[in-house]
C-alpha cells in the first residue's frame, strides 16, 4: 500500500483521545459503588429557600469595611501570583533537572489553603502568610506550563543565534518573544485562580472576601452572602479590562500599600516550629533518640497510615475520579454557551458570564451551599 493509500485509509479504532476518556469513564464507573454519595440531610428546602432568597435580595451594606475585604482580596492575588510568576519563570528554565521538577510537584500538589494553615504556625496572622500560601504552589504550576510552553516553542529563532552568544541573550532574543504571549494569557488566568484563593483564605482568618463569607454562610445571613459573591464576580469578570501590562507596578505598590497590618513575625516561632511543631509527638515525649522511641515512632506512623493517611488517600481517589469525568460530561454541556456555532453574541456574553459565576466561586462556597 502506498504512502497517499496510507494516508487516506480510515483509521483502525478509536483514537487515543477517545480511548483515554473511555477507560477514565469505566473508572469513575467502577468508583461509584465505593464512594459515599449518601444524601443525610432530610428536609434541606426550607433553608435552599432562605438560601435562593438571600441570592435574589443582596444586601450591600451589611458587612462592615467591605471595601477594605475587597481590597486585600485582590491585593494578596497581585503579590502571590507576581512572586510565582517571577519563581515560576526562573525554575521552568531549569526544570528539565529531576529534583527540579520533583520540588514543583511537591509543592503544587499541596493546596493553598493548606499552605497558609503551615505558614500561620511559622509567621502567624501576618499578610506574609497569605502572599506565601498563593505563591509558593502557583509557583510550581507556573514552572510546569513555563516550561511545557518553551518546549513546544518554534526551535528555528535558536538557529539564528550568533555563535558564542550567552544563554541569556539566546532566551531573550530567541525564545522569549515567541512564548511571551503564552505567558502572559497563562499569567492572566493564573490571576484569576489567585482571587478565588485569595478570597479562600479568609476562611483561615485572614482579611478577605472569605472571612465575612464564612461568617454570613455560618449565621444564614445569605443577603450578605449575595452581596460579597456579587462583588467577587465583578472583579474577576472586568479582570481583562482593569489589568493592563504597563499598570502592574503602580498595583504591586498599592497592593503593598493596603495589605492589612498584621502580628509582628517572631524568629522564636519559626525555631519552635522546626524544633518542635513538625517533630513527631513519639519522638518529643521521649526526648532522645533512642530503641523506644523508635518503637514509638513506628507505632505512631503505622496508627497514622491506618487510620488517616489509607483512608483519606481512598476517598480521595474514588471522589477524584468521580468528579474528574463529572467535570469532562460537564464541560460538553456547556461548551455551546460560548460557542459561536450555537449562540449569538449576546447570548455568548450570557453564556459567559455564567461560565465566569461557575469557576469563580471557591470550592468552599460550593461545599457550604452542598451541606
Amino acid at each position: 500500500m502506498s504512502t497517499e493509500t496510507k494516508a487516506l485509509a480510515p483509521r483502525a479504532g478509536p483514537s487515543p483521545l477517545v480511548r483515554t476518556s473511555l477507560i477514565f469513564v469505566a473508572i469513575a464507573l467502577a468508583c461509584l459503588p465505593l464512594a459515599d454519595l449518601e444524601i443525610t440531610t432530610l428536609d434541606p428546602w426550607q433553608e435552599m429557600g432562605r438560601l435562593l432568597h438571600g441570592l435574589v435580595t443582596p444586601d450591600f451594606f451589611a458587612t462592615e469595611r467591605l471595601s477594605e475585604a475587597l481590597l486585600n482580596t485582590v491585593a494578596f492575588a497581585l503579590l502571590g501570583v507576581s512572586l510565582a510568576n517571577v519563581l515560576g519563570l526562573l525554575l521552568s528554565l531549569v526544570f528539565h533537572l529531576r529534583a527540579v521538577r520533583a520540588g514543583c510537584a511537591l509543592v503544587r500538589a499541596i493546596h493553598e489553603l493548606f499552605w497558609a494553615l503551615l505558614f500561620l504556625q511559622v509567621f502567624g496572622l501576618t499578610p506574609l502568610t497569605g502572599v506565601l500560601a498563593i505563591a509558593i504552589p502557583y509557583a510550581g504550576i507556573i514552572a510546569k506550563v513555563y516550561a511545557e510552553i518553551l518546549e513546544e516553542s518554534d526551535p528555528t529563532p535558536l538557529s539564528l543565534v550568533p555563535t558564542g552568544a550567552s544563554r541569556l541573550s539566546a532566551f531573550l532574543y530567541a525564545r522569549l518573544p515567541e512564548a511571551w504571549t503564552h505567558f502572559k494569557n497563562y499569567s492572566l488566568y493564573r490571576l484569576e485562580c489567585g482571587l478565588r484563593s485569595s478570597a479562600v483564605l479568609g476562611f483561615v482568618g485572614l482579611p478577605t472576601l472569605g472571612f465575612h463569607l464564612e461568617s454570613a454562610f455560618r449565621q444564614g445571613y445569605y443577603s450578605e452572602v449575595s452581596a460579597l459573591l456579587i462583588l467577587f464576580y465583578v472583579v474577576i469578570a472586568t479582570i481583562r479590562w482593569w489589568v493592563r501590562g504597563r499598570l502592574i507596578p503602580l498595583y504591586l505598590l498599592g497592593a503593598l500599600w493596603v495589605l492589612p497590618a498584621g502580628a509582628a513575625i517572631h524568629f522564636s516561632n519559626v525555631v519552635r516550629f522546626l524544633t518542635e511543631d513538625i517533630v513527631p509527638h513519639p519522638l518529643r515525649a521521649a526526648g532522645t533518640l533512642d530503641a523506644t522511641a523508635l518503637s514509638g515512632l513506628g507505632d505512631w506512623l503505622w496508627g497514622l497510615l491506618r487510620d488517616q493517611a489509607l483512608p483519606g488517600i481512598y476517598d480521595t481517589v474514588v471522589l477524584s475520579m468521580i468528579a474528574l469525568v463529572a467535570s469532562g460530561i460537564l464541560t460538553l454541556v456547556l461548551f455551546p454557551l460560548v460557542s459561536p456555532r450555537f449562540l449569538g453574541p449576546w447570548g455568548r456574553r450570557l453564556g459567559h458570564l455564567a461560565l465566569v459565576v461557575a469557576r469563580s466561586t471557591p470550592e468552599y462556597i460550593l461545599a457550604y451551599v452542598l451541606l
